[in-house]
């Protein structure tokens, strides 16, 4: 049952999250409306990009570790800032010590290297974990257009697309491995 006064529509592409009191991750919203029935308490989750979306997962799961290759954006959330592109894709590798990830959210910059995330992102997550990609196939932004060592890596898995109605072609996608 998805509780329809717990996302708060805002301007342009930014909703709120009623039970948290804080703004929802910037993904699309029919997504949104099916991550708010999962249960999340327990997770251990890594993000590929940090920002807004961080502190949202920091009060809905367990544990969260973001990169980013912003140096503010990862300031700002208390991210692992790595702006070497074998560092930023290996980041949740070096995390891993402790036990592997529930899931794994692919939304960084820059968005050419979001592709190669899953290579990395499936040697540090659970069987039955989720992966997450925001933006995915989106080709009004360069280099999103195709991801063609994602769509070959998970093509065995179950697969859901979330293409947000109000934009021409926005989509939020997961796989559970």
């Amino acid at each position: 049952m998805v509780d329809k006064e717990r996302i708060v529509e805002l301007d342009n592409w930014l909703s709120f999250d009623n039970q948290c009191s804080i703004q929802f991750p910037w993904y699309t919203r029919p997504f949104l409306k099916e991550l708010i029935t999962w249960d999340t308490k327990q997770w251990k989750v890594f993000e590929y990009g940090a920002g807004n979306s961080t502190a949202w997962w920091r009060k809905n799961a367990q544990v969260v570790h973001s990169v980013d290759s912003n140096s503010e954006w990862a300031k700002r959330v208390n991210a692992i800032y790595m702006k070497d592109k074998v560092g930023f894709l290996s980041a949740p590798l070096a995390l891993i010590a402790d036990g592997l990830f529930d899931c794994i959210i692919i939304d960084g910059e820059p968005v050419e290297w979001r592709d190669e995330c899953t290579k990395y992102a499936l040697q540090a997550i659970k069987p039955n974990g989720i992966i997450i990609a925001d933006n995915y196939e989106q080709a009004t932004v360069q280099g999103l257009g195709s991801w063609p060592e994602t769509n070959e890596l998970l093509k065995t898995c179950k697969k859901q697309v979330f293409k947000e109605p109000k934009h021409q072609d926005w989509k939020t996608a997961f796989w559970l491995l």
